[in-house]
């Protein structure tokens, strides 16, 4: 019976997360690992070659349609993330029953509510649904965990070459894995060592041979890099590759250590003004732990305001509680924010799972699961906030290195649930029996029904091409040449996606595509020069133009969503050539009902400031209709409700007025003023005080409301 309902917990939380899969590449690393594993490429140190082996067979299952290949892939997650709630399960029940005890139907429910937790928790279901290693990691973590606890039961030594080999394997995915070690440790302790002592030394071998053997994955690394991949990291050397030797390494102390240009301005806050040790102390209780740990802990069990990177504030990425006078606290104000603001990522559990957790802790801290649960949490969560030794500001969110410490949060959960389970069985005896049990599981799963109902919108990204279509934007941008044409990146986010583009579903493979962080100053001079020289079209993207536009000035011509650099001194955007790329190549899937998150948001804002810049310059040649025409089509594909910026709207109206569009700039405008009156009606909600330590948010919509 356990059995088959782990295997259900499985099934259910892979088609969970299938629904709400991301049907194509995602923002960050996730069209790196698409690539990388469509063709068996060299992605970014350390590597996950079992990731890649994995995915790669996963893909096999898009029967060579090359736009079904990132679906196929992502899907590796989800069904990583429902084994993991399997185990999960499995896991609970070892540790709730006793040596030759079957699991009583105390233990089967509470083991339910944990995992259902775990399944439906903001961190889990964020890294089930898109292709990222962290869902595969915590599954072979899980499952190295559960064999552990399957030697202590059986006290047969071959769990533990599983264990060695499941550990093996894990590395070849994420270190995270290796975090377990002291857990185990200690599961081996609380059993004694007798049983190990009657075997023959030979066993003690077979263990670190094991444990080799689950590295094997790591040799395609060098195999394919010799292959000469297009996608090829590996660098001087298989060993700096492995060691990293390209990225920084983060020191135990100090905790200030960054030498980027704010950075002393961004963490002075956090540690008093003090860059001493009072201050370095001060700096990782408030930021490190506090910040960077404890709040998202508190988005996983307690609540989350909005899913918008925190940079301190209190009106992104903060946890809110639904109750009013805490959420008042914590966020200035308990009343919830208009749809005009980002809600999607807001969800709250009234501290229900919170205390769960904490009962569960409290009922195992004389029992024998308490060390090792206890381990897993502290290691996945303290501790790695030390090794982390995050800087002061994280380029985004980092709530899904510590979602170990949140899966053992979730054990004692199911704990929790056991001993309030007990309680309520009885103080409502006097029900018959089969309506008592009804009543009682049904209280407890209330818990991660509430969470599956909170999160759910926010964690939906079935009908999301944003990341694809704004990778094709910028390949449609760029001339096409006989030679080829160059395109210079500068960020994960417009790289990775092309990357993807490009090695999948094979979509202008003319471009040539170099990340300037990665191939190095002095062979990107030389590219330009070449490409200059041979008359071949060279472009930057938004962000490569951010950082190394000023190398060029008044070379750089804006031509869609790329800028192209030219041998003489330019206007700064090229019209023509933008209007017809407009029309004839570029565009978006529907986004009506689509979860838009930040990163998405950014890139649909910033298309329609090319597209605003594109109607202006229209408009002052007098050729009105077409700019006319270039600000209807945006407007079709991406509304307004797609956008974040007031002023960026407030600009779409006045590109329409300049165009001679009077109705659509009055519309505009009208959905301008609802916009601002809701929010700003939403942000004097808070008290005087609050509003005061807010200007940059409220002032602005006050003026552009009194402009309107």
């Amino acid at each position: 019976m356990s059995c088959a309902t782990g295997w259900l917990l499985a099934v259910v939380g892979t088609v969970v997360y299938l629904l709400t899969l991301e049907p194509t590449t995602s923002f960050w690393d996730c069209g790196e690992f698409i690539a990388v594993s469509y063709l068996l490429q060299v992605g970014h140190p350390p590597g996950a070659p079992l990731y890649q082996l994995l995915a790669h067979a996963f893909t096999w299952l898009a029967g060579g349609n090359t736009a079904a290949v990132a679906a196929c892939c992502n899907a590796l997650s989800a069904v990583a993330g429902g084994l993991t709630v399997m185990f999960l399960y499995w896991t609970l029940l070892l540790l709730a029953s006793r040596e030759a005890e079957a699991p009583s139907r105390f233990a089967r429910r509470a083991a339910l509510v944990g995992a259902l937790c775990y399944l439906f928790c903001d961190t889990a279901w964020f890294s089930a649904v898109e292709s990222e290693v962290y869902s595969l990691a915590m599954l072979l973590a899980s499952a190295a965990f559960w064999a552990m606890l399957r030697w202590r039961r059986a006290a047969d030594a071959r769990w533990l070459l599983l264990v060695a080999l499941l550990l093996g394997l894990g590395v070849c995915v994420h270190l995270l894995t290796l975090l377990t070690l002291p857990a185990l440790l200690v599961v081996m302790g609380l059993r004694g060592l007798r049983g190990l002592r009657r075997q023959p030394v030979a066993f003690f071998l077979l263990v670190p041979l094991f444990f080799l053997i689950g590295l094997t994955p790591y040799l395609i690394i060098p195999i394919r890099s010799a292959a000469g991949t297009p996608i090829n990291q590996m660098g001087p050397s298989f060993k700096s590759y492995i060691a990293r030797d390209r990225y920084e390494k983060a020191p135990l102390y100090p905790r200030m250590w960054r030498h980027r240009a704010n950075d002393s301005l961004y963490a002075a806050p956090w540690a008093g003004g003090d860059t001493g040790l009072v201050g370095n102390l001060r700096y990782y209780a408030s930021y490190q732990l506090s910040y960077m740990y404890l709040r998202y802990f508190m988005w996983n069990f307690v609540g989350r305001y909005n899913d918008r990177q925190g940079f301190g504030s209190l009106q992104n990425g903060q946890f809110i509680t639904g109750l009013p006078p805490l959420d008042r606290q914590l966020v200035g104000t308990a009343a919830r924010p208009p749809d005009s603001l980002p809600t999607r990522g807001r969800q709250v559990y009234y501290f229900l799972p919170l205390l769960l957790g904490l009962v569960g802790l409290v009922a195992t801290v004389r029992k024998r699961p308490f060390w090792p649960v206890l381990l897993l949490f502290l290691m996945g969560g303290v501790v790695l906030s030390l090794y982390l030794n995050h800087p002061c500001y994280e380029p985004r969110e980092r709530d899904y290195a510590y979602i170990l410490s949140f899966y053992a949060f979730c054990i004692w959960i199911g704990f929790g649930a056991g001993t309030v389970g007990a309680w309520l069985d009885r103080l409502l005896r006097p029900l018959p029996p089969r309506p008592l049990r009804v009543v009682v599981l049904l209280l407890l799963l209330s818990v991660p029904t509430l969470m599956a109902c909170q999160n759910w919108p926010g964690h939906d990204r079935s009908r999301r091409y944003i990341a694809r279509d704004a990778a094709a934007n910028i390949l449609a941008s760029c001339d096409r040449h006989p030679d080829g044409t160059l395109l210079f990146t500068y960020g994960d986010n417009d790289t990775f996606p092309l990357w993807y583009l490009q090695a999948v579903e094979g979509v202008r493979t003319d471009v040539a595509v170099y990340n300037i962080g990665l191939t190095g100053w002095s062979r990107f001079l030389q590219l330009v020069d070449e490409g200059i020289a041979a008359g071949r079209p060279v472009y930057f993207t938004h962000y490569a133009y951010n950082q190394y536009g000023r190398l060029f000035p008044q070379r750089l011509q804006l031509e869609g969503n790329a800028y192209r650099l030219t041998a003489e001194p330019c206007d700064s955007v090229a019209v023509g050539p933008f209007f017809v790329h407009l029309v004839n190549d570029m565009g978006w899937h529907p986004l009506d009902g689509v979860n838009i998150d930040e990163t998405c948001c950014k890139f649909l804002e910033q298309y329609w400031r090319d597209v605003v810049l594109l109607a202006d310059n229209l408009a002052d040649r007098g050729c009105c209709r077409q700019a006319l025409a270039a600000l209807d089509k945006t407007l079709v594909e991406v509304p307004l409700t797609a956008l974040q910026d007031p002023l960026l709207m407030e600009h779409i109206a006045v590109a329409y007025d300049h165009a001679g569009g009077h109705e659509s700039a009055e519309y505009v405008r009208t959905h301008l003023r609802t916009l601002l009156r809701e929010q700003l009606d939403y942000y004097h909600t808070l008290s005087p005080a609050r509003q005061r330590t807010m200007p940059y948010t409220l002032r602005p919509r006050e003026e552009l409301l009194e402009r309107l």
